[in-house]
């Protein structure tokens, strides 16, 4: 695998300050302190209501701060957030894009993406010049249930359990409070998560973005990103699709028979 750029625009934070890591730490869905042993984690920025604003990637600076690898088209949102959850606290939040870039490879660059192994490694390096990823990135991403913000979520649409955040290293569950902890929190103790990003295997192309996954009468959900093949990713209903399956019910999503695969905790 040599080193490229992701398949979809990302920004790059910096977060310094002397009191970044508290600030970072009472806001994201992961606990910060897992950096001195993991090198990189994934987490998110919850609304009260316990949906995901944003996700990114966290690593640490030289300078004792920390990089936040986001995705573009929502990275300016992002910072005004931070900035108003700043009040008083002594920390810096600055767009680095112009000097650093977030570039997808080998072990012989940053560290290993925490959402799946089967996607290398993430890295923030000086600007350069970085070949595109190449088409089979994007479906060993969806081979391995990996949801991405701007491909198959948007902001406010879902719930950290239902893009598999909880599965897949983005979410701590022994950590103090953040925002929307409550919401994520009782999902988990009351056993009501009912939706998962799961893998669509079709018997041909894979249906467009947005198609509706139907079991007979029962709507299930619908595709989401696919990479030009037979795999798509899906946002379904667990509690119909077990139905489904439970009663042998075909499943088709614009008349195109297909299955359904849950994701597996890689936590």
């Amino acid at each position: 695998m040599s080193t490229f750029a992701p398949p979809r625009p990302r920004t790059v934070l910096a977060i310094t300050g002397e009191d970044a890591s508290d600030f970072l730490q009472g806001l994201i869905t992961n606990d910060i302190t897992r950096l001195g042993k993991e090198g990189l984690i994934y987490a998110a920025l919850l609304s009260p209501q316990g949906k995901v604003l944003h996700t990114f990637f966290i690593s640490n600076r030289d300078d004792g701060g920390y990089w936040l690898d986001v995705h573009a088209d929502t990275a300016s949102d992002l910072m005004r957030r931070l900035r108003m959850f700043r009040l008083r606290a002594k920390v810096d939040i600055k767009d680095q894009s112009a000097n650093f870039m977030v570039a997808l490879g080998d072990k012989t660059i940053g560290f290993t993406d925490p959402r799946s192994p089967h996607l290398g490694n993430r890295a923030i390096l000086p600007k350069g010049d970085l070949p595109m990823a190449p088409p089979d990135y994007d479906a060993d991403r969806i081979a391995a249930c990996v949801p991405d913000q701007g491909a198959d979520f948007g902001m406010e649409e879902v719930f950290a359990s239902d893009i598999n955040m909880d599965l897949q290293n983005g979410v701590a569950f022994r950590k103090g409070c953040y925002v929307g902890q409550e919401v994520v929190s009782r999902m988990k103790r009351r056993g009501t998560i009912r939706k998962r990003m799961a893998l669509a295997s079709f018997d041909g192309p894979a249906p467009a973005n947005g198609t509706i996954i139907m079991a007979g009468d029962a709507r299930l959900g619908d595709v989401r990103s696919s990479a030009g093949q037979e795999q798509a990713l899906a946002l379904v209903r667990t509690d119909r699709l077990e139905k489904a399956l439970e009663a042998c019910t075909l499943i088709t999503a614009d008349g195109v028979p297909l299955t359904l695969t849950l994701p597996e905790n890689q936590s």
